[in-house]
């Protein structure tokens, strides 16, 4: 399989291999070469494959002291996954998180993604962009997300899951080292290239992925240049419920029940506090770039220098049907709510029937980019047989923008009739809304206009320099220096009128004086293959924020100002 491979491989190296594997397995059957064989006898044969990237990393980890696993490529675009988290997801004792359908971020060994660090050519570093609602939005911590990079720009990934002297402090789960291709990789000139084309027929989007590698060497010197582009469309649907909790609290329960459960019992079962339906919608565009010299002018010594550029740009729009009185407090919120049938399964409240019920219609639009640059200088020089030097200085910098991150809700109160049902499917419920209309304008009003547009901007510089002394064939000493410097910055803007007074809820005139009718659409859930319940409500109007931006001008900062 591994010679298959090989002789199916593009570019410089195409036709060659064809002619090596032919003649290796004609001296492996037994064949007598002929003396004018225009092959020396005594020349070197090479067969590469993925055997050898196998092979590549088992090496990597019996040289090791500590516990690695290690997963190499041995060419561009042969990590399959639509980027490095999920291929680092197949190391042992790692986990992913997903997000718009494809994974963020990463678990070690149960502990959170905050808790492992990622160099990048030897340079620790931190690349952060934004999540849906649901997982938080704006990554303002330390967890690394993967995403913003495609996994064709990297041909090496080691997951350290110990910790080593040798290796600088920084993390509780794994240090996990990405390495980019590099010109002395590879024998001489060479070309490779990869394209795929999906089609959704969930979101009815056509995807392509795209990758490019060109490397050559002249004598001691070496370059490389390579490139990797997707383009890719989601569209996710289902339920969630935000958690459940009960309502034991002082003012958290329910404010009356005509079913056979006391009062007492509904409110000590636990509860959905946000049952709805969600569709999200996402379009993402990716593109990362590497370039890579490298300078060899003896056995002794080489100087390397590498720059990485990723550029990751999506919309995300997030809409929601659902009941946020559950979650609520007070007469006005739950104390407000009657509960007219009901069943407790345990301690959860998995059927009601419920009067005096507020329902709300919400969608969120973000528009958001992440920017991430790198450049590091890694020069290493052999003294002798047992002193070696090495030596880093880098720069990084992930710019997250999100310019845009807009909502509005539209609120309908008291509705009566209003009921869920988790006993047919506990993670699709039965939903359903009494008599109302869910899709005429007439039901609805506007209650809230968010503007909400957030920054973060880590930026890293690094210097190191380690000596190697080799004491004996079996005990080395190592020692050096490591000097960083990590800046972080980040903003949130809200709407505002010069005092901390929360303004989301404060309609202008002219906006709430607008017919919803022309700032609205229908959202239908499409249901394939989810195994939606009978009786479900499917489609519901939905706020249309680009014709609302249209009209009210939202982004004008005179019309709606903007504070801290």
């Amino acid at each position: 399989m591994a010679a298959k491979k090989s002789a199916s491989k593009l570019g410089s190296r195409g036709a060659a291999s064809v002619a090596v594997l032919t003649m290796a397995l004609g001296l492996a059957s037994g064949g007598v070469a002929s003396a004018q064989d225009d092959t020396p006898m005594d020349e070197e044969i090479i067969v590469t494959g993925f055997r050898g990237s196998l092979q590549a990393a088992i090496d990597v980890k019996r040289d090791e002291v500590a516990a690695v696993d290690v997963i190499m490529a041995e060419d561009i675009a042969d990590f399959p996954d639509l980027n490095l988290s999920e291929s680092i997801q197949r190391v042992p004792g790692v986990a992913i998180t997903r997000d718009a359908g494809e994974g963020r971020q990463i678990s070690v060994r149960g502990l959170g993604a905050q808790f492992t660090r990622v160099r990048i050519n030897g340079m620790e570093t931190l690349a952060t962009t934004g999540g849906t609602d649901a997982v938080g939005g704006t990554n303002r911590g330390r967890s690394f997300d993967f995403n913003i990079f495609a996994s064709e720009l990297f041909n090496a990934i080691t997951v350290r899951k110990s910790a080593s002297a040798e290796v600088e402090e920084g993390s509780l789960g794994a240090t996990v080292d990405l390495r980019t291709a590099m010109p002395f990789d590879y024998d001489g000139f060479t070309l490779a290239a990869s394209g795929q084309l999906h089609y959704n027929d969930l979101s009815e989007t056509t995807d392509p992925r795209l990758a490019f590698l060109v490397s050559n060497r002249w004598g001691n010197l070496g370059a490389l240049f390579s490139v990797a582009y997707s383009d890719r469309g989601s569209l996710e649907e289902g339920a969630s419920t935000v958690r459940w909790q009960n309502g034991t609290g002082s003012g958290a329960g329910f404010g009356s029940e005509t079913t056979a459960y006391t009062l007492a019992q509904l409110n000590a079962a636990f509860r959905p506090r946000l049952p709805r339906y969600d569709v999200y919608q996402h379009e993402q565009e990716r593109i990362g770039i590497t370039a890579a010299l490298q300078w060899r002018p003896s056995n002794a010594t080489e100087v390397t220098f590498n720059a990485l550029y990723a550029n990751f740009d999506g919309t995300r729009s997030e809409s929601f049907l659902q009941a946020p009185v559950f979650s609520t407090n007070g007469a006005s919120g739950i104390g407000g709510v009657a509960v007219t049938d009901a069943l407790i399964q345990g301690n959860s409240l998995v059927y009601g029937v419920f009067n005096g019920v507020d329902i709300r219609s919400e969608l969120r639009y973000d528009e958001l980019s992440t920017e991430f640059t790198q450049f590091t200088l890694n020069a290493e020089h052999d003294f002798s047989d047992r002193l070696r030097l090495r030596g880093m200085i880098g720069t990084a910098e992930s710019d997250h923008q999100n310019p845009i991150q807009t909502t509005l809700l539209f609120d309908a109160n008291n509705i009566s009739g209003y009921s869920y049902d988790f006993r047919g499917d506990n993670r699709l419920p039965l939903i359903t809304y009494g008599a109302t209309n869910l899709e005429s304008p007439a039901t609805w009003t506007l209650s809230q206009i968010r503007l909400r547009p957030q920054s973060a901007v880590n930026t890293y510089d690094t210097a190191s320099i380690d000596l190697d002394f080799d004491v004996t064939d079996i005990f080395t000493l190592t020692g050096g220096l490591n000097w960083r410097s990590y800046e972080f910055e980040t903003t949130e803007l809200r709407r505002s009128n010069g005092t901390a007074a929360n303004q989301e809820g404060v309609l202008p005139g002219f906006a709430s004086g607008t017919p919803i009718a022309d700032y609205s659409f229908v959202m239908t859930l499409s249901g394939r293959g989810l195994d939606l319940p009978t009786g479900l409500a499917t489609s519901w109007l939905v706020p249309d924020i680009n014709a609302a931006a249209s009209l009210w001008d939202l982004y004008n900062t005179s019309v709606f100002p903007m504070g801290i």
